[in-house]
């Protein structure tokens, strides 16, 4: 933020309309002296009054009538007008503190409430509430007014709050002062990817050691020993190593191929013990059936030899 001019009007030390024009300045930094009670403080005052609404001290924070000055009668409207620049825009913001002021009729005297306008760089009136207008401009400014007192406006020693600030509350003002917002959303953002990441490789690691507590092998695998050894340091490390991971899975793999050589050697078992079984379950059909025969032929013989020991009785008997 970078004033153009001031004006100010029954308001603290000056009575009478005031202005400061910056711009004669042709300078960045400049310092305002004077002597004890000469107004440099109402200066500051004014400024941070137009942009925040309050006197600049943050020890002795003034506002409303204690603004208003004594050396201006109550027909004298106390006002405060700024004119900055905020990058390339300009802006004006006129601010009158509530402060005391004659009866339209009759005698004595009533309060005039805080009153506020802003001027955009188009030429359009922000006409708003207080609080709306006051997060405008803070919102321009992009500083809060502590903040703005730290970096913007140091009066009568406050800079030793900025150097006795916390380092967050510092990377704050300087991230806003300098505008590194970004960076600190890209950093945000990385870490917040990283955090991501790193709950999925957790939830990987999960699901990798329940599988890998599953996996067994028997103990005619040749390599059953350093499978279990393996396999018990990835279970009970704190840490799991991806060396570890890819030697497992060339574990696994070899234990599959030994257990698909075992099924494919079942399997052929398998069909020879079939065809052997088929060829019993034959065998013993037909063994059924030719001892049924041969009961057949062993009655039949019987048969045949009581008939012929009755044979001469049946010749006889047929004579």
């Amino acid at each position: 933020m970078k004033p153009l001019h001031l004006a100010m009007q029954a308001f603290g030390s000056y009575g009478s309309r005031t202005e400061v024009d910056f711009t004669k300045l042709n300078q960045n930094l400049f310092l305002i002296t004077g002597d004890t009670g000469s107004g440099k403080t109402t200066i500051f005052d004014a400024v941070v009054f137009a942009l925040y609404g309050e006197a600049s001290s943050e020890g002795n924070k003034k506002d409303g009538a204690e603004l208003q000055s004594q050396y201006a009668g109550p027909d004298v409207q106390p006002f405060v007008e700024l004119t900055f620049l905020e990058g390339e825009e300009e802006y004006t913001v006129r601010r009158a503190p509530r402060h005391l002021r004659a009866k339209s009729r009759g005698t004595g005297q009533i309060y005039e409430n805080e009153s506020v306008s802003l001027l955009m760089p188009d030429g359009s009136d922000y006409s708003r509430s207080i609080k709306e207008t006051d997060a405008k401009l803070e919102e321009i400014v992009g500083l809060t007014k502590q903040q703005f007192m730290q970096v913007g406006m140091i009066a009568q020693g406050e800079f030793m709050e900025l150097l006795r600030a916390k380092t967050e509350d510092k990377k704050v003002i300087f991230r806003k002062l300098f505008n590194t917002e970004l960076y600190q959303k890209i950093v945000e953002e990385l870490f917040r990817r990283r955090r991501a990441k790193a709950d999925a490789v957790e939830q990987i690691r999960t699901v990798w050691r329940t599988e890998c507590a599953h996996a067994a092998v028997n103990d005619d695998y040749e390599d059953a020993a350093d499978f279990r050894a393996l396999q018990e340091r990835i279970l009970k490390g704190d840490k799991l190593a991806v060396t570890d991971m890819e030697a497992f899975c060339e574990q696994l793999d070899k234990a599959c191929r030994h257990l698909r050589q075992q099924e494919e050697t079942a399997r052929k078992e398998s069909t020879l013990q079939g065809e052997l079984r088929d060829k019993a379950r034959d065998a013993l059909t037909m063994a059924q059936t030719l001892a049924g025969l041969y009961v057949q032929l062993t009655e039949a013989r019987r048969e045949l030899a009581e008939c012929a020991a009755r044979e001469p009785e049946m010749s006889a008997a047929r004579e």
